[in-house]
């Protein structure tokens, strides 16, 4: 189980972040220039990662202790909930019983799907980076800051704008597809026919086991958010979207 936390969380941080570590070219030329760090894209992509898992971990561990976690003594029930959240987040793969958990920790893991994996990795979701800047904004407005800045450097209101539209995109999705899927299969329950539709979004792979369950317009519907999730929202929009030409005036 340790061998396949690793292998996942090597393949959600992505290749941009294994090349800044591993490539033999770039340590190199890190040795030669003392003054070449880690590029701003690993900090972002390993710090959001590191607390993704840690603060989900606890979460889940408090929530599942006397539930799924019951029959697991202290540090089975610790490793199971490090599993757990670190396999679930983007490959899917699951030690506990997900129809079983409670609905505090299915909504928790739902956030965690949807904010899934690093770009350039294997993973889905809106990705970390982008949940980063959303949160760096947030707190930028709160402070009253003109600038949203990290390690000395400014993050652009282009990237910011890009950001809040991938999250935007990625609700309406997912939402959208939940209240279609009531309408078609309202025999299932709420929580798990959220739970699926972002599972199917997002590409993780977790699944409540109700799938048999869905008629097959339902899993039409699944099929479609699988699709549109892998390829990301703003390929999907910008392939619909007619191109429209920039006007060089700007209005008062």
């Amino acid at each position: 189980q340790m061998i396949i936390m690793i292998l996942v969380f090597a393949g959600s941080i992505g290749y941009v972040v294994l090349r800044d570590f591993f490539d033999p070219r770039v340590i190199a030329e890190r040795k030669k220039k003392r003054w070449m760090k880690l590029a701003d894209g690993t900090h972002i992509a390993l710090l959001t990662s590191f607390a993704i898992i840690i603060v989900g971990t606890i979460l889940f561990y408090s929530l599942e202790y006397n539930n799924t976690l019951a029959k697991s003594s202290g540090f089975e029930k610790f490793f199971s909930a490090l599993f757990q959240i670190t396999a679930g987040r983007t490959a899917g793969f699951n030690i506990v019983d997900i129809d079983a958990i409670t609905v505090p920790s299915l909504l928790i893991f739902i956030i965690i799907i949807f904010i899934g994996a690093s770009p350039g990795s294997t993973g889905g979701g809106i990705k970390t980076t982008t949940f980063f800047v959303i949160i760096k904004s947030l707190f930028a407005t709160i402070r009253g800051k003109s600038k949203i800045e990290f390690r000395k450097k400014t993050i652009p209101f282009q990237i910011v704008d890009k950001a809040y539209s991938i999250v935007v995109m990625t609700l309406v999705f997912i939402i959208t597809s939940t209240i279609i899927l009531t309408v078609i299969d309202p025999q299932i329950p709420l929580k798990n026919t959220m739970f699926e539709a972002a599972s199917a979004f997002t590409t993780c792979g977790l699944s409540t086991g109700c799938i048999d369950q869905f008629s097959d317009a339902g899993k039409l519907v699944l099929t479609i958010n699988m699709y549109i999730g892998r390829i990301g929202t703003l390929t999907f929009a910008y392939a619909l979207s007619k191109r429209v030409k920039e006007t060089k005036h700007e209005y008062p």
